[in-house]
C-alpha cells in the first residue's frame, strides 16, 4: 500500500484542502534503477511468519492510523508529533514545532505530495515557505510510519532480503536475523538487521548502519520494547536507541478499518 520511507531523521538533530489555498508539489527524487538482487526463500519465510504473526488478516484490514511520536532524551520528552493517516487516500496530517522550535500543522497527500500547512495558526500562502513547511511534513511522514511499521513492511516492492543465520545470548535465547537492503527509489539510505525472535515471531530489535560507514564501524542498535496489539495488530509501543540515552514512544495509537470524518480538517 506504500513504499518505505527514508529512515532515522530521529537520530538527528530534533530540537488538507481548499480553493482558495495555493497548492504546491515536492518535487519527486530522480529515477533510479532497482537493486538486482537473488532472492532469498529462507528469508521471505521468515518475514511471513513476522508479518503474520504481527498482524495477519488485521494489518490487511487496517485503513486509518492515528498516533503520537514522541521522542525521549534523558527521560525528558523533547519532540512530540501527532500524526493521522489514511493507508488508502495517502491522506496525511502532521502537528508539531519545526526545527526553530515554531509550531506547525501540515496537511497533505502522500502520493501526490501535495498539500497546506499553517505556523502558529495560520495558514501559509507564501509558496516557498510552503514547499518547506511540506517538505518537512513529509519527512516526519517517512521517518515517522517507518519507525512505527517497519516489520510489517518487510515484504514491500523495492525491499531485499537475505537470511544472516542465528544469533544466541548467553542465556539461549535464538534469533533470525534478516538483512534488508533498498532500491534507492524508496530513499531509504540505512541497511537494517532486523532480529526475529524465533520463539515469538516478532522483531526484538533492528541494527542499522549506513552504506557510506566503515565496516569497523558498530551499528546502531534499537531494541523494541512493550509490545501492545492494536485492533489485532501487534507493535512495539516503545523503541530504545542503545548508548543514545533516547527512546522513541507511540502514543495514543488508534488503528480503524475506515477513516473517521473530518479526520484531516483543521480548525
Amino acid at each position: 500500500m506504500r513504499s518505505l520511507p527514508a529512515v532515522v531523521l530521529v537520530l538527528l538533530a530534533v530540537p488538507i484542502l481548499g480553493q482558495t489555498a495555493p497548492q504546491v508539489t515536492i518535487a519527486p527524487p530522480p529515477a533510479v534503477a532497482p537493486v538486482e538482487t537473488k532472492a532469498d526463500p529462507a528469508a521471505d519465510a521468515l518475514a511471513k511468519r513476522t508479518i503474520e504473526v504481527q498482524g495477519g488478516a488485521a494489518w490487511a484490514k487496517a485503513r486509518f492510523l492515528s498516533f503520537t511520536f514522541v521522542v525521549e532524551r534523558n527521560g525528558q520528552a523533547v519532540a512530540s508529533f501527532p500524526q493521522q493517516w489514511d493507508r488508502v487516500s495517502g491522506d496525511y496530517r502532521v502537528s508539531g514545532a519545526d526545527p526553530k522550535g515554531v509550531p506547525f500543522t501540515v496537511v497533505l497527500n502522500t502520493k501526490t505530495k501535495t498539500g497546506r500547512a499553517w505556523q502558529k495558526g495560520a495558514e501559509v500562502k507564501d509558496l516557498p515557505a510552503l514547499k518547506e513547511l511540506l517538505a518537512l511534513g513529509y519527512r516526519r511522514y517517512n521517518n515517522d510510519t517507518y519507525w512505527l511499521l517497519m516489520p510489517l513492511m518487510m515484504l514491500d516492492a523495492g525491499v531485499h532480503r537475505s537470511s544472516q543465520g542465528e544469533r544466541t545470548d548467553a542465556a539461549g535465547h535464538k534469533w533470525d536475523v534478516v538483512r534488508l537492503s533498498f532500491d534507492p527509489s524508496l530513499e531509504i539510505t540505512y541497511i537494517v538487521w532486523a532480529w526475529i525472535n524465533r520463539e515469538s515471531g516478532l522483531v526484538d530489535e533492528w541494527d542499522m548502519r549506513a552504506p557510506t560507514a566503515l565496516v569497523t564501524d558498530q551499528p546502531v542498535e534499537v531494541f523494541f520494547h512493550d509490545f501492545k496489539r492494536v485492533a489485532g495488530v501487534s507493535m512495539a509501543m516503545r523503541r530504545e536507541v542503545k548508548g543514545k540515552n533516547q527512546t522513541v514512544r507511540f502514543d495514543d495509537l488508534q488503528i480503524l478499518p475506515e477513516t473517521p470524518k473530518g479526520a484531516f480538517d483543521v480548525k
